[in-house]
């Protein structure tokens, strides 16, 4: 078996997507494509448009082997912290010998010079994202200034600049950097991000981006979008419904009922963040008004809506330090019915595999609170997206 890795959310699984797929598999020359997918829930700390069981299965028909999920904890981190889980991951697999990722560059050599340049940061580099820090910008917008600005001084270095302003080129890197960390042997593949930019909500062209797609159909735009994405997608996305409880209206709640000393125990809250979250629920009367009142130039949106599903999940800074510190746990969401010889592999590598739930019993005790977890984020969309029906097994494609 020669496999490769992809870690993606898949929300939906766009026309860009199956694209990568093809090429991931061709120009790596795999055998097998394994899948690293966030659940119920994204990096950008919203809720997944469709159950992780179906985006995952989605995935299998349109050419990858096997989907396994990346834990809830990684999922809704920062880019270095969501970097460091699903690389965690692909430690525990056989027979993984590259790492395939878009990005805007389209370079992984350039994105590979970069991670090196990070982690020997220069002094240099560490003082001038201190200031920026200081003057009020959120860290991926200091960390930019502050290479840039090192770029400038260092012309060895100026193919470089600007890589850190674009957000699949932070994540390749952050890809790059936690397997140098973990001492994983992995090569790196990038193809050159085509059609909608990452944050792009226009459907203009053969690939328009997964937020222009989610876009679409929460305003029921849905036909639009019928020769814009895979079929099987489509399919997928027809079974969307806009009925059910409002994930604002519950995490408002819950930001109302905390305190603000309360607020503080979870994880990535520091500085004085837990006040401002506590300042801004009570005095909003709406999910968006809040987000509004709560983010400023070094707090983004992004950071805003994971720290307040970090008090909706009860993610606490004990519960991201067990994650950290845990072994890894393959948790199998789809699977290719003629390629059950995977998932052989995969009990050969590690003791902690889980098909369903129940399995959870079988796994190092160590890792229960987190899988638990998993299904408590899955509990939570169920609600959201009127499924009663969320204790699920992997789903043989």
């Amino acid at each position: 078996m020669k496999a490769t890795a992809i870690i993606c959310e898949y929300n939906p699984l766009t026309n860009g997507h199956l694209e990568h797929l093809k090429k991931a598999k061709e120009e790596t020359g795999a055998d097998t494509l394994i899948g690293i997918m966030s659940g119920s829930f994204t990096q950008r700390g919203e809720a997944a448009i469709a159950d992780k069981y179906q985006r995952a299965a989605v995935a299998v028909r349109l050419g990858m082997d096997i989907v396994l999920e990346l834990p809830t904890v990684f999922a809704l981190s920062p880019a270095d912290n969501f970097a460091y889980g699903a690389m965690k991951i692909i430690s525990a697999l056989p027979h993984v010998e590259y790492l395939s990722f878009g990005s805007e560059c389209g370079d992984a050599q350039l994105l590979e010079q970069t991670a090196e340049l990070l982690i020997d940061e220069p002094q240099e580099i560490k003082q001038k994202l201190n200031d920026y820090l200081a003057q009020g910008f959120s860290f991926p917008k200091a960390r930019a200034k502050a290479v840039d600005d090192y770029i400038d001084n260092h012309s060895e270095y100026s193919s470089l600049k600007g890589v850190l302003d674009s957000p699949n080129n932070i994540l390749g890197i952050a890809y790059i950097t936690a397997a140098k960390k973990l001492g994983v042997n992995i090569k790196f593949h990038t193809i050159k991000r085509i059609g909608g930019g990452y944050n792009d909500e226009f459907i203009e062209n053969s690939f328009p981006s997964a937020t222009a797609i989610r876009k679409a159909v929460k305003e029921g735009r849905l036909p639009q979008l019928k020769e814009f994405v895979p079929p099987f997608t489509y399919n997928l996305l027809e079974n969307y419904d806009s009925r059910g409880t409002s994930l604002g209206d519950l995490i408002l709640f819950k930001l109302k009922e905390l305190s603000s000393s309360e607020l503080e125990n979870y994880y990535d809250i520091s500085g004085g963040l837990h006040n401002r979250l506590k300042i801004a629920a009570d005095m909003s009367s709406t999910y968006e008004k809040f987000l509004e009142n709560a983010k400023t130039k070094k707090y983004t949106l992004a950071k805003i809506k994971r720290v307040s599903l970090y008090a909706l999940l009860n993610i606490t800074k004990d519960i991201y330090e067990l994650a950290s510190n845990s072994p890894p746990y393959l948790f199998v969401l789809a699977l290719n019915k003629t390629r059950k010889d995977i998932l052989s592999e995969l009990n050969k590598a590690s003791d902690n595999v889980l098909v369903r739930y129940s399995d959870i019993d079988k796994v190092d005790k160590t890792l229960r609170p987190l899988i638990k977890l998993d299904f408590k984020a899955q509990g939570v969309l169920s609600i959201i997206n009127r499924d009663n029906q969320y204790i699920k097994k992997m789903m043989l494609v």
